[in-house]
């Protein structure tokens, strides 16, 4: 009941039932002052940043705009909260997109924040957290 998908590492997507949909942002990169050591203090690093966000899904969609989530969202408010501020942890971010999330009225949540540059021998560090309102995954 879970589907695997691509892009910065390998992440385990619960499969939604039929009365839900994902909208999915894969791999939004953005300079963050993020970390507890001071040479991350000292300058920004790259992070990767991968939501993706549960909603209500409708019996028949008539091709219109108003009828779907402007996904928009998740890119301006993902910016503004990293704009101008320190955040110490990974953990932090994605507890802080996760409610960038409800705010706009999702079901549930996947988000996963990576740091790029931590260690030469791998492609990135990161963190995950999920969140999901019942009755939103699919039955076992």
């Amino acid at each position: 009941r879970y589907r695997l998908c691509a892009g910065g590492g390998a992440v385990i997507r619960p499969l939604l039932n039929d009365e839900h949909y994902y909208i999915v942002l894969e791999s939004y990169r953005l300079d963050v002052s993020i970390g507890i050591y001071e040479s991350e203090r000292a300058k920004p690093q790259p992070v990767s940043v991968s939501v993706a966000v549960a909603f209500a899904r409708l019996a028949r969609y008539q091709d219109r705009i108003a009828e779907v989530i402007d996904y928009d969202f998740l890119r301006r408010e993902i910016a503004a909260l990293v704009h101008d501020r320190h955040i110490n942890l990974l953990e932090t971010l994605c507890d802080l997109i996760l409610d960038i999330c409800r705010r706009h009225g999702a079901k549930g949540a996947i988000v996963r924040a990576d740091k790029m540059n931590v260690y030469p021998d791998a492609r990135s560090i990161g963190c995950e957290m999920a969140w999901f309102d019942s009755g939103v995954l699919m039955k076992a």
